[in-house]
């Protein structure tokens, strides 16, 4: 039996179910493979479930799949990221064995053998930096990527290294990928300002032309039914590989009504919950605002309602909106209006705040 090409765990995407996002795709490939980078550093930033990982996974194996000149190494935010960086480095066979041969000792930062009349390397910024000569002269590249990253020390210090090694021309290369708002953060910190400069991408909904392709592939149904399911999606990457998932476990013996019932408590359990959580007051309020401000489809609300409801100055409520584009939850491209990026979001608001004095 055909395995389930529709993955719901974080981060991960069948090739068979995979929907490229051929302009970013292509940014960041493209910038990294020329003799000359415009930028070593890439930070992709949206709402949980957008698709980073997986668009951080696709950009890394296919570099891997055109060219033996790349080594690739994804790190935890929350490890100890130089250090980590460097045991990846050691274990590889090839660079471990060319590190030997060029008697770097890293065994003071308990990192592979002492090595007889080496250079033993007692600083972690240095140990890396060593690493990255001897893969300049061996022509080989670096490209690191971190998950969810935030603005901590651990982060900052690894970046502030990073930095030091492209003023250096050292052949490393950077993506992150985390919440707007932990991008921004890190992004503005005093320390951090080269990384103001570095490109942000933020992640927006997959095309529904796509999603409807890849539903009528799959499950070979016509192009009309598929484009119904992924208008149910509104593009959100989770909710995509989410319906597919449940759509081919329980095509035969649930209805689509069944199935959306099924999604939209999935969808609240696994991220609504946890994006309504980090939201700020204010952002919950002008939320609950738009929720009462909903026309009779539930589709889109009138902006001059919603500074009526929270009767507020035009230019306060303007900053909340602007907050809530950027982080990805709502979407602004009618004038005048306001739409929810997330399906079905305004049903867990209104689930979420039911008890709300």
């Amino acid at each position: 039996m055909k395995n389930n090409p529709f993955l719901t765990s974080f981060g991960n995407a069948s090739d068979e179910a995979y929907i490229n996002r051929y302009s970013e795709e292509d940014i960041i490939i493209n910038d990294f493979n020329r003799e000359l980078s415009s930028s070593q550093v890439y930070m992709l930033a949206g709402v949980r479930g957008i698709g980073k990982t997986a668009l951080t996974t696709y950009i890394t194996e296919k570099i891997i799949k055109d060219s033996k000149e790349w080594k690739v190494v994804n790190l935890s935010s929350q490890s100890n990221l130089l250090k980590t960086l460097a045991a990846n480095l050691q274990a590889d066979p090839l660079l471990g064995k060319v590190f030997i041969e060029k008697k770097l000792d890293f065994s003071l930062l308990g990192i592979g053998v002492s090595i007889e009349g080496g250079n033993k390397i007692s600083d972690e910024e240095v140990m890396i930096r060593q690493m990255l000569k001897v893969m300049k002269g061996i022509k080989k590249k670096l490209l690191v990527t971190v998950d969810e990253v935030g603005n901590t020390e651990n982060i900052r210090k690894f970046t502030s290294s990073f930095q030091l090694y492209t003023r250096e021309r050292l052949p490393i290369y950077l993506i992150m990928t985390g919440l707007y708002k932990d991008i921004k953060s890190l992004q503005t910190h005093k320390n951090m300002t080269f990384l103001k400069r570095a490109p942000r991408i933020n992640l927006g909904p997959l095309d529904l032309n796509m999603i409807s392709k890849r539903y009528s592939s799959i499950f070979n149904i016509s192009f009309e039914e598929a484009a119904k399911m992924a208008k149910l999606t509104k593009g959100y990457s989770y909710a995509y590989s989410l319906l597919g998932n449940i759509f081919w476990e329980k095509r035969d013996s649930m209805s689509l009504d069944d199935m959306i019932i099924q999604l939209k408590d999935i969808l609240e359990d696994r991220v609504y919950s946890q994006v309504w959580a980090e939201l700020t007051e204010v952002e919950k309020e002008f939320i609950k605002a738009m929720n009462n401000c909903l026309g009779d489809d539930s589709q889109k609300a009138k902006v001059s309602d919603i500074i009526r409801q929270l009767q507020k100055a035009p230019a306060q409520v303007n900053e909340y909106k602007v907050r809530l584009v950027e982080t990805g939850i709502i979407d602004n491209s009618e004038r005048g209006y306001l739409r929810y990026s997330l399906p079905y979001f305004s049903e867990t608001v209104n689930r979420l705040t039911v008890f709300d004095l």
